[in-house]
């Protein structure tokens, strides 16, 4: 929907305390991109998944609890005001995969995924056209051992988005049975089904707003999820669950104790 201006009041419980992000960050490298969602009307919210080529997974890289910081500032001239995000943040040490790690991400142009542990939307920096880029600082003396990273928008633009898909991780949440007929859900991420001839009825466990991304078989007959029951698809419309397709849905809790798990996005094959 488009923004409506509106009054802004003080949100509820203590809005002004410091952030609690997980402790890895997800970065992906724009040339692994398939498709990037746009974002809704108001400028914020991104619903859809970002899809990732064939092979592609988002990179994770762990930095010390405590150590990031997020900024997003304003500058430019009156007619042309944007804002700068940036992730800071220390990784310990200074072992052979941070080094490799360093060495081959510097100057690659890239997307980053922060997730929270409070349940709070993931948050996301950059986009195709206007993505981070990373610096890194390391040090090595009596006090300290360890590499402070700083990754930056090349330019003024967007402000941070809130992501509600899925991050393509290398390794998916679970891998479902040959045959089943119901998902059991084990947290928020991509599930990979397995060729069957089974219409996926169901989830069990969950809970209301949980993410999942469900992907395609790598080969075989596609099981495929019809709307009705727990399902409730986009214009009714059965997806099958074909090499290189996907699809996303978010719970809601339409009665009580009953999650109802409704289409966000997908790509068909």
């Amino acid at each position: 929907m488009a923004y409506v201006k509106r009054s802004v009041k003080r949100p509820d419980g203590n809005p002004g305390k410091g952030i609690a992000p997980r402790n890895m960050i997800s970065i992906i490298d724009v040339d692994d991109i398939l498709t990037f969602p746009s974002r809704d009307a108001a400028g914020v919210v991104i619903d859809d998944d970002i899809v990732l080529k064939a092979g592609c997974y988002s990179t994770d890289i762990y930095l010390t609890p405590g150590s990031m910081e997020v900024t997003s500032n304003t500058d430019g001239d009156p007619d042309a005001m944007g804002f700068t995000p940036t992730i800071s943040g220390t990784h310990p040490g200074n072992k052979q995969e941070i080094r490799e790690f360093k060495t081959n991400w510097l100057g690659r142009k890239c997307i980053i995924i922060v997730s929270y542990c409070d349940g709070q939307p993931k948050d996301l920096f950059g986009s195709p056209c206007n993505p981070m880029q990373m610096g890194v600082n390391y040090t090595g003396n009596a006090d300290a051992n360890s590499s402070e990273f700083n990754f930056e928008q090349i330019s003024k633009g967007d402000d941070i988005a809130i992501y509600n898909g899925t991050v393509p991780s290398e390794e998916p949440v679970a891998t479902v049975d040959a045959g089943a007929t119901a998902i059991t859900y084990a947290g928020e991420g991509q599930y990979q089904l397995t060729a069957g001839a089974a219409e996926i009825a169901s989830v069990t466990g969950g809970s209301h707003g949980a993410v999942i991304t469900l992907l395609g078989v790598d080969s075989g007959v596609a099981p495929t999820i019809a709307s009705g029951g727990q399902f409730l698809l986009k214009g009714g419309e059965t997806f099958t669950a074909s090499a290189g397709s996907q699809i996303t849905f978010k719970a809601f809790l339409s009665a009580a104790d009953t999650l109802t798990w409704i289409e966000q996005s997908r790509v068909q094959s």
